[in-house]
């Protein structure tokens, strides 16, 4: 018989987990400028789409344990924010071309938990 300790683990895992694909269109960024959101274990707006050039990320942590926020193309980090504490605020910028952007919370294992999403620049 399953350990019931165990089965709320899996379940609350699950709950996470599902709440991590987002099927929204893409958040577009307006004058440059796209904000995002921090939780316990995601990233909003999931998919953001903008054309070339520079794009300032203000960030902000509502979730309950510190995070990060690192745009990566491939190893090579490109704009990112510090860890942040639950409630504070920062911003990250960067230029970038064409091509598609990883978003990432580089902290323990919240990337495997949720804490991803894609910045598409065409």
């Amino acid at each position: 018989m399953p350990c019931l300790r165990h089965i709320a683990a899996v379940s609350a895992l699950a709950a996470v987990l599902a709440g991590c694909a987002d099927d929204s269109p893409p958040t577009r960024v307006r004058d440059g400028r796209v904000k995002v959101t921090l939780d316990d274990f995601s990233i909003t707006p999931q998919r953001i789409r903008a054309k070339p050039g520079r794009i300032t990320f203000a960030v902000t942590n509502r979730g309950e344990v510190g995070h990060t926020l690192r745009v990566l193309r491939g190893d090579k980090e490109l704009a990112g924010v510090k860890t942040l504490l639950p409630g504070d605020s920062g911003t990250a910028s960067g230029t970038f071309a064409k091509g598609r952007y990883d978003l990432v919370c580089i902290l323990g294992n919240h990337r495997v938990l949720g804490m991803y999403g894609t910045l598409t620049v065409r």
